[in-house]
């Protein structure tokens, strides 16, 4: 199976045990618009189809317990078949997709990556406790 991350997920944003086996990411993106979500934790995005752009990787996840990633994502969040473009390709991948209210706090990612827009805004992704999901 793949799946698209975009967010906390991507290689290099965290180091999440529940992500162990899981294959290295070729880069893609995908329709939708992108939110950046504030969390005492640190933050994490949101992707609701729509029109736009967002950048995130493919990654292998046949091996992987895909239990612990829907539980870690919440209830926030439903995990769909989507295409994704990867390598000049339309292929299908799951994603995590926002199903909940946006929060009033949470701005657009105008580019679509979220890990730029950590670096331009010097915010920090959310860290490795489970707590909350992303």
């Amino acid at each position: 199976m793949l799946l698209f991350v975009y967010g906390v997920l991507r290689e290099g944003l965290g180091d999440w045990p529940f992500l162990a086996g899981i294959g290295p990411g070729r880069t893609a993106t995908a329709s939708g618009a992108l939110f950046a979500i504030p969390d005492p934790q640190g933050w994490y995005p949101a992707l609701v189809p729509g029109e736009g752009t967002v950048i995130g990787a493919v990654r292998d996840a046949s091996r992987i317990d895909m239990a612990a990633v829907d539980a870690f994502e919440g209830a926030d969040y439903a995990r769909r078949p989507i295409s994704v473009l990867c390598a000049g390709e339309t292929i299908m991948a799951e994603a995590y997709l926002w199903t909940a209210p946006l929060p009033a706090r949470a701005p657009r990612i105008a580019h679509g990556d979220f890990a730029r827009w950590l670096a331009e805004t010097g915010r920090a992704p959310l860290g490795n406790t489970p707590s909350r999901a992303r």
